[in-house]
Formats: structure tokens, C-alpha cells, sequence
């Protein structure tokens, strides 16, 4: 007797067991197929949505820094409780996605073999980062891996859209030559600098880093009103117009203006255009400050010293002005295309689930 009652409790256990996976199962199937929108016909399930979401939470979080505390998603962004502007730009790329889907099939825009298959190799990866990355993103969308490379293929048709559209002649969103030029100019900028240390330190970059020790015997803040009296009589020069080579020459301090005597290219985040490095915040600041031709009539201090800065036309040919018209129009083309796509959503008769959507939470 008492051994058929414990197998009649095992058995109520298992169906318990069995009762709980299924309903566990079912809610994560849910998200798997519930749908959350329609765009174009097409409809879009909750899963697909919280794949963008995971997406555009990870870019705000990169962008905030270090003001992505514990509390962020509850903090305000012009307005609206950062969570929301998270549930909104989702919506609003998986949208531009879908739109992009359905006018590539339009055109006859189709992925390669090799474009088509590359999703399935990315979420069949065999190292172990790409698999725990996978498996956190299938816990969090309810998707498995083969419905995320469902989804990655429709942003890789996105991207071929986009390029197609690019190599037409009168395509939407290619810009004219001086729209071009005008960018480069605004995101691009050659400068020089005559760099005076103002540190006994032997090395700048050390004394940046804190590495190097500081030479015997020496008042360092006397060393230090020393060097801003010497910047301040060449800042003068310059200004004055003395030659900025000559200036660069005589009191210079930076050795990088050997190796790069013409100068150093950098874009509007400090990033030099043959991607070997960074300037700091300062210097990229006191350079796009001023127009091209200019010299800043400020001294710019930094860790390495004080600067004199004097920014330079762009070059008028050769490969770096190639380079940096393909960037400053890449760019402008990725600004229209998306500016493209949410035109075209008053025709892709658009519904979204209001009652899925507002029960997602972000955190």
C-alpha cells in the first residue's frame, strides 16, 4: 500500500513537473508568435520586436557611458523616461526593416548565396563568446537561433537595398558633389600644431600616462608659468601671421609633426583618417573650432601641454581626399536612406499591437 501511494505521488510529480515546462514553454512560445505589428502585410512578432529592442537598449547604453547607472531606464531624455525612447526606436528600426523588405522585393533585390547563408554561420558560431552572446539574446527575445538568423537576414536584405539604391543614377538618397563637399568639410579637418610641454617631464605622452619621472631639481610650476609665457609669445606670432611651418620648427615640441609634416587628418571625434589612433578631446576641439585657414586664437591645454593650432584646407586630390569624400558621403547617404524609409510609411499600411507593446517592460 504504501508503495503504491509513493508511486502515485511520483507520478502526480511528474505531471506537475510536465505541466510547469509545458506552461513555461508556452509563455516563451508566445513571444515566438504573438503578433506585435503589421507592416506591408507582413506580420511581425513580438520576439522580432525585442530583437531590436536588445539592440538599441545595448547602443544607449554604449552612448551614455558612464551616466548609464543602475536607475538609467527610469531616467529622463528630453522629456520622456529613457525606457520609452528605447520601446520607440525599436519600433521605429524594426519599421524601417520591414519597409526595407518589402520595397527590395519590389526591386528584385535579392541576398547571394553567401549573404543568405552568413546569418546561419554567425548564430552556428562554435567559439564561445559568440554562443553565450546568442544565448543571452535567445533568453531575452524568446527567439531560438534560428528564428535570430531569420531576423539578421532581413537586415542583411536591408543593407543590399541600400546598396542598390546607392549605385543608381537618380537614386533617392545619393547626394550631389558640393552636398559632399560641404560634409567633408564640416566632419574633416587637416591641422597642425606647435605643442610646448608644460611638464620637466621627458616624454609627453608620458607625462600624459603619468609613467614618466619628473627631471631633478626642477620647480615645476615655475616650469610650468615658463612654458604658458612661451605658448602665449608664439600664439601672438601665429595670430599676427608669422609662419606656422617656421613657428612649428622653432618652439614645436610634438614629434609626430616630423612623421606627418603634412599634418594630421582627423575627423570630428578626434579620429586620425589612417585609423592609427585618437587625438584628445581638447585638441579635436580647438581645431574644428575654427575654419579651415585659421589659426584658434585660444592656447589649448591638455595632460601634454599647450597647444597652438592652426587647421588647413582639406587636400585637393590624392588618396586621402578620396578616402574622405567616400566616408562624408557614405555617411549622407546612410542619414537619407533612413530618412527614405520613413517616408514610404503612410504606404506600408502600419498597425501595431498597443496592448503587447505597452506590457513590455525595459530593464
Amino acid at each position: 500500500m504504501n508503495a503504491l501511494k509513493a508511486t502515485i505521488k511520483w507520478i502526480a510529480a511528474i505531471v506537475i513537473i510536465c505541466a510547469v515546462a509545458v506552461f513555461l514553454a508556452s509563455i516563451n512560445g508566445l513571444s515566438v508568435s504573438r503578433k506585435i505589428a503589421t507592416v506591408g502585410g507582413n506580420d511581425v512578432t513580438e520576439a522580432e520586436y525585442k530583437y531590436y529592442l536588445e539592440m538599441i537598449k545595448d547602443q544607449m547604453i554604449s552612448e551614455a557611458g558612464e551616466n548609464a547607472g543602475d536607475d538609467y531606464w527610469n531616467s529622463d531624455i528630453d522629456g520622456k523616461k529613457a525606457s520609452e525612447v528605447a520601446k520607440e526606436k525599436a519600433m521605429d528600426e524594426l519599421i524601417r526593416v520591414e519597409t526595407a523588405v518589402v520595397k527590395a522585393k519590389e526591386a528584385g533585390v535579392t541576398l547571394t548565396q553567401e549573404q543568405a547563408s552568413n546569418a546561419r554561420s554567425i548564430v552556428n558560431a562554435d567559439d564561445a563568446a559568440t554562443k553565450e552572446q546568442l544565448k543571452e539574446l535567445e533568453k531575452k527575445t524568446g527567439a531560438d537561433k534560428y528564428q535570430i538568423a531569420d531576423i539578421m537576414e532581413k537586415t542583411f536584405l536591408s543593407s543590399a537595398y541600400y546598396q542598390s539604391l546607392s549605385q543608381q543614377e537618380n537614386s533617392p538618397i545619393k547626394p550631389d558633389d558640393e552636398t559632399v563637399k560641404n560634409a567633408a568639410n564640416e566632419k574633416y579637418a587637416v591641422v597642425k600644431h606647435v605643442l610646448i610641454s608644460n611638464t620637466p617631464q621627458q616624454d609627453a605622452a608620458a607625462a600624459a600616462d603619468g609613467a614618466a619621472e619628473p627631471a631633478e631639481e626642477v620647480d615645476t610650476e615655475q616650469y610650468a608659468a615658463d612654458a604658458k609665457a612661451k605658448a602665449e609669445e608664439v600664439l601672438a606670432k601665429a595670430v599676427k601671421g608669422d609662419n606656422f611651418e617656421n613657428l612649428i620648427k622653432e618652439y614645436g615640441e610634438d614629434p609626430g609633426m616630423e612623421t606627418s609634416p603634412d599634418g594630421y587628418v582627423i575627423d570630428e571625434t578626434g579620429a586620425t583618417l589612417d585609423g592609427t589612433g585618437s587625438m584628445i578631446q581638447e585638441f579635436t576641439d580647438g581645431t574644428f573650432a575654427v575654419k579651415p585657414g585659421e589659426v584658434n586664437p585660444n592656447l589649448i591645454e591638455s595632460t601634454y601641454g599647450w597647444h597652438i593650432i592652426k587647421r588647413y584646407p582639406l587636400p585637393e586630390d590624392g588618396e586621402d581626399l578620396t578616402k574622405i569624400l567616400s566616408t562624408a558621403s557614405n555617411s549622407i547617404m546612410s542619414d537619407k536612406y533612413t530618412e527614405y524609409l520613413d517616408g514610404l510609411k503612410d504606404s506600408m499600411n502600419i498597425t501595431i499591437n498597443e496592448k503587447i507593446y505597452n506590457k513590455i517592460k525595459v530593464k
